[in-house]
């Protein structure tokens, strides 16, 4: 039986390695969503944390700090916001990637799908060709014993 080779091969190699790329792109992207969250959480929860503290102490003692820590409260604030708007932007970016996968997926099954239509063509026309030679032996054989009247 002939070997079955496929002229898009190469085609459907890319597609693949394209999608296992972007998958990847993906899963970096998640990670760094994931990071950029805890770092704001992680920054809500200090100057949460540091409020309630100056917010438990003496108003004598408290008043002298209260200033400084809205300062810093202030300057945590700004710093949120550009974590905030980091994570939109890498929320985009994912969303954008996340079509093109998609994309791409649909592709490299497309080119499966089809290379196994190509390989069940070629398994019925390499059956079809063997019982073609099968059928000229048996009827030579037939023909050599002398069945065919002449």
């Amino acid at each position: 039986m002939k070997r079955f080779r496929w002229r898009l091969q190469r085609v459907l190699d890319i597609a693949a390695s394209r999608e296992e790329a972007l998958r990847a792109d993906l899963l970096a992207l998640a990670r760094e969503i994931v990071r950029v969250r805890q770092e704001i959480v992680w920054r809500q929860g200090l100057v949460r944390q540091i409020l309630t503290e100056l917010a438990a102490r003496d108003l004598a003692d408290r008043l002298p700090e209260q200033a400084i820590v809205l300062e810093c409260a202030a300057a945590e604030e700004r710093i949120l916001r550009r974590l905030r708007s980091a994570e939109r932007d890498l929320r985009t970016r994912r969303d954008a990637r996340t079509a093109e996968f998609l994309r791409a997926r649909g592709r490299r099954r497309t080119l499966e799908r089809l290379r196994g239509e190509a390989r069940e063509r070629h398994r019925r026309d390499e059956d079809r060709r063997e019982q073609k030679e099968f059928d000229e032996l048996a009827h030579m054989a037939y023909a050599r014993k002398g069945g065919v009247p002449t």
